[in-house]
């Protein structure tokens, strides 16, 4: 009985140790193959989750619907129509922008009920004129005439930011958005002024406008080009009138645009 039992025992190791022992080489499984358990490792590891993978596949799509190069393509085009025609391109940037800031203006305005579209025309008008055509004329072609003296950058942007802020500003860009107001609901264009000058003077309207207008003219002259210069100026002009649309609108829903 004794001897059954030992050699029970005997069968017993001998089967535990073959059944990690391969059929012909002698070593173990992990000795056999290490390389094909390290590779399932490593696949576990770098498989990727399911929502990575889904947004992968979202940028992949959007990449091959709107590659790199059809921007670029997008910007020579638009940089092309802003060369070719200037007069053109600055008055459908300056009279949009006017359309879509005059609206914005309204609906935050609580003394407007309705949506105003004479008003809003006559933003179109005085945007797209004073904004687009004006500033173009001035910026591209009368003053490198008046300024054609200084060679310094800095210099040449610095004095054009003044003269654009402390004559243009209160003699072209400013009270023309008055005038265009009376004439769109038929006032008397003295009134209009009337209305200019109380702004300026109990309102702070030319101290608002210099506060952001001239730190923007200076950098609009001293690093935008010279035919995107408009569209930076309707930029900036567009969060000005949101942002001081009821300066000039108290109980005559007078709103004042930059030029």
């Amino acid at each position: 009985m004794n001897r059954l039992l030992v050699l029970l025992l005997i069968c017993s190791r001998v089967g535990s140790t073959t059944a990690f022992v391969g059929p012909s080489s002698g070593r173990s499984l992990i000795q056999q193959s290490p390389s094909r358990y390290v590779s399932s490792h490593r696949d576990l590891c770098t498989r990727p989750r399911g929502r990575s993978h889904t947004t992968s596949s979202k940028e992949t799509e959007l990449a091959a619907l709107l590659p790199p190069g059809k921007f670029t393509a997008i910007g020579m085009g638009i940089g092309k129509f802003y060369k070719a025609s200037p007069l053109i391109a600055c008055f459908l940037t300056a009279s949009t922008k006017a359309c879509f800031a005059d609206s914005m203006a309204q609906y935050r305005d609580s003394t407007t009920t309705k949506f105003d579209i004479k008003r809003n025309l006559a933003m179109i008008l005085y945007s797209g004129t004073i904004l687009g055509l004006f500033c173009s004329v001035m910026y591209n072609q009368l003053f490198p005439i008046m300024f054609a003296g200084e060679t310094n950058p800095l210099l040449l942007a610095i004095k054009m930011a003044l003269f654009d802020g402390f004559i243009n500003a209160p003699l072209i860009w400013l009270p023309p958005a008055y005038i265009a107001k009376a004439l769109i609901y038929n006032q008397p264009k003295r009134k209009a002024l009337q209305k200019y000058v109380t702004d300026v003077k109990e309102n702070g309207l030319l101290k608002k406008y210099w506060s952001l207008w001239l730190p923007a003219s200076l950098t609009n002259f001293l690093f935008v080009p010279a035919h995107f210069r408009v569209a930076f100026v309707a930029g900036v002009s567009f969060f000005w009138m949101i942002m001081l649309s009821i300066v000039a609108n108290n109980n005559e829903e007078e709103v004042v645009d930059n030029a």
